[in-house]
């Protein structure tokens, strides 16, 4: 296939790589099938030491000279020279007039201006010919940009925000877009919005490669320091090997050189030993041949007596126990004893140790990555890797603008605890330092600090029910998978992920309407039901396991259980008290408070919830205050009173503890931050957030703290930092 032929089906970017974003050099075809630069696939193995396809993941353990031996990709390279020849000789002026050549046909072999190429489209014969958009400088594009495209001799005037198109005064479909009440507004209106947001994209992109090139400084710094302490490290254990090894070849020549003079001593000993009993035995030999002689003479009488005491003397002198003492008096036996101490000692420690960066304390695994919302206070533990505490840490918490924020560490048994919390809004991290000056393991700790407020909104949740599409959300609980549910007077439970995102639609298999929701554990949850007039519990299909309260509940609304005593509270709004249930048997136990305004009684109750000490907390509407009752069902005080200021409760729907203990309360148009006396902290919403009758809420994460609430009115979910 030509390249002429080629160039009808690809489009410029085919010839980019998609690590550099630049055009081709010199490219190489992997084995499966993807393209890139030789110098881009040699970067990647130098950062990783090995390739991984960034298009198909495919990992390939190739070394530095493969590379090179990498098929080449003919095609791309020749349509990179051809394209590259066009655009060199790409002359000042059109073929056909004097505008500046912006196409080329490879067909005609000629380059034209956009005024021609719309005439040269024109003929049947031309229309399908090949053509090659030219690059040109970006200050010609921008004019260029602003004539018509259907008519280039005019500038364009206006730009619809609906259907996303330009229009100059000759064309006629913005006629109908004014027609058509579309969002038609001035192209230098339009311009000046697009510039503002692609300068400021442009100020954040530059923020975040400027933040990019700083870690990749500290990483480059980083890498040296570890490459010379391994160095370092490399050397040591080399020059302690050689120390050891000298030091056992001395010990050991000494012990030879003792050994040696052992031996001569022990030899001349010997040596003497052995000439006094050679010098006997001579004597011996002697004597036993003159007594040889004497046989047979009676002459030799007065001889023989005198041989007989001379052999008498040398036998007393060479008894076996007498020579047994001379020799045992100076017989030495070496032999070589091992220090037991030596070989323990290096059973036990070896030569040495070796330990990594940080000595022997290591960030615990679930802190080295954090995220917080302003001002939240974080913990960061740190392990020891050994049995005992052996060093002193410190702890430095900065971000890149090189602000520092105070920490606070505490040691227990070896483990420490670094505190602490960021004013600031951005990347932070924590520098924990051991005592030989070094990161411990794990270090620097990276925290993400997130910003306070409205986070995201999910809107119109009509739009992913089947059922009962007019009612509008009424609660939102955290499901066992960390996704959000939402319910509506319907049968459909609407899930999304914590960022807001669809997840799926799920349908009750019983004929329900859902109000409100709670998370018991072990896959089940309870919800009360509008339509049949009780509490249902669900296994984790939400089919029915048993249900509560059917003939005695007229109105169930807020539902909570107490894990600890098994007790399911249910806020009654037409009953105007709280019932209480066994949460396994379903039977009736009693119920707290009774109609009325006086303290202690309740009037159009519309949710509870339970403290970490077993309170019971309950949103009375009607009285507009939040009142809190013990265990047995005996009034401790009225918590929160009635007023719009902050810090007031008016027209008071949910409440729900989080993690500190705290009270979220939603009422009226404001979503509020309780401690768990009633002490007002902080209002979590904005007054132009858009809360309107805001009822359930549930917190869906610690770190960063985050609620979701569903917003009655306008029909949707708000998600905030607080």
């Amino acid at each position: 296939m030509s390249a002429k032929t080629v160039m009808t089906f690809f489009d410029k970017r085919d010839l980019e790589c998609s690590i550099c974003l630049q055009r081709f050099t010199d490219p190489k075809a992997l084995n499966c099938l993807h393209t890139y630069c030789l110098r881009c696939l040699q970067d990647l193995m130098r950062r990783h030491g090995k390739i991984r396809c960034p298009k198909c993941r495919e990992t390939y353990d190739l070394k530095d000279s493969d590379l090179k031996h990498l098929k080449c990709n003919e095609t791309t390279s020749y349509l990179v020279e051809y394209v590259e020849k066009i655009e060199s000789e790409k002359p000042k002026a059109c073929s056909r007039c004097e505008n500046q050549p912006q196409d080329y046909c490879s067909e005609c072999e000629m380059y034209m201006c956009r005024q021609c190429i719309q005439q040269h489209k024109m003929f049947p014969t031309l229309a399908n010919h090949s053509l090659y958009t030219l690059d040109t400088d970006i200050e010609e594009q921008s004019e260029d940009s602003l004539n018509c495209q259907n008519h280039p001799d005019k500038k364009l005037e206006d730009y619809c925000s609906t259907c996303k198109l330009t229009a100059c005064e000759d064309c006629k479909h913005i006629v109908r877009c004014y027609r058509n009440k579309h969002e038609v507004i001035p192209m230098e209106t339009a311009l000046n919005e697009i510039n503002t947001t692609v300068t400021e994209t442009m100020k954040t992109a530059e923020g975040i490669k400027r933040k990019l090139k700083e870690r990749l400084d500290v990483i480059t710094k980083e890498r040296s320091e570890f490459e010379s302490n391994l160095k370092f490290s490399r050397t040591a254990i080399e020059i302690h090997e050689k120390t050891i090894i000298r030091k056992v070849k001395e010990e050991t020549k000494i012990m030879m050189e003792n050994l040696t003079q052992i031996y001569k001593e022990q030899s001349k000993d010997i040596d003497s030993q052995v000439k006094s009993i050679e010098s006997k035995l001579t004597q011996v030999n002697t004597l036993m041949e003159s007594i040889k002689k004497t046989m047979n003479k009676p002459t030799e009488t007065e001889n023989l007596a005198s041989y007989q005491t001379t052999t008498t003397a040398v036998g007393n002198d060479a008894a076996e126990d007498e020579l047994h003492k001379s020799f045992a008096k100076t017989r030495i036996t070496p032999k070589f004893i091992p220090s037991p101490k030596l070989v323990e000692l290096m059973n036990l420690e070896g030569v040495g140790k070796l330990t990594t960066v940080g000595g022997v304390y290591k960030v615990n695994k679930e802190n080295e990555n954090i995220s917080v919302t302003k001002g939240q206070p974080f913990s960061v533990r740190v392990s020891s890797l050994e049995e005992s505490d052996v060093g002193q840490l410190t702890a430095t918490l900065s971000n890149s603008l090189g602000e520092k924020s105070a920490t606070e560490l505490k040691r227990i048994k070896g483990e420490y605890t670094v505190t602490g919390r960021c004013d600031l809004e951005g990347d932070w991290h924590m520098d924990i330092i051991g005592g030989d000056m070094s990161h411990v393991i794990g270090s620097p700790v990276s925290i993400k600090v997130e910003p306070l407020g409205l986070v995201h909104t999910i809107d119109n949740i009509s739009e992913y029910k089947e059922h009962n599409k007019t009612i509008k959300v009424t609660d939102v609980v955290l499901d066992t998978d960390g996704c959000m549910l939402v319910s509506s007077y319907s049968k459909d439970l609407i899930k999304f992920d914590q960022s807001g995102g669809f997840v799926s639609r799920i349908q009750i298999p019983q004929n329900v309407k859902v109000t409100r929701m709670h998370q018991i554990g072990n896959d089940h949850m309870v919800y009360s039901d509008y339509l049949g007039k009780c509490v249902v519990m669900s296994d984790n299909q939400y089919h029915e396991i048993r249900t509560f309260g059917k003939g005695v509940l007229k109105y169930p609304m807020g539902v909570t259980v107490n894990q600890k005593t098994r007790m399911l509270y249910v806020a009654d709004r037409e009953c105007h008290c709280v019932f209480k249930f066994n949460i396994d048997d379903g039977s009736l136990l009693g119920k707290i408070g009774s109609e009325g305004s006086e303290a202690g009684q309740i009037k159009k109750t519309k949710d509870v919830a339970v403290t970490n000490d077993g309170h019971v907390i309950v949103a009375d509407f009607g009285n507009r205050r939040i009142q809190m009752f013990d265990a047995n069902d005996k009034l401790i005080k009225i918590l929160v009173g009635s007023g719009q200021e902050d810090g007031k409760v008016f027209g008071l729907v949910g409440i729900t503890i989080d993690m500190d203990g705290n009270m979220i309360v939603s009422s009226n148009h404001k979503l509020q931050l309780f401690d768990q006396n009633g002490k007002f902290i902080k209002r979590i919403d904005n007054e132009d957030d858009g809360l309107d009758c805001p009822c359930g809420i549930a917190v869906i994460s610690q770190s960063p703290r985050r609620v979701a609430v569903a917003n009655h009115v306008p029909n949707n979910v708000k998600i905030f930092n607080y």
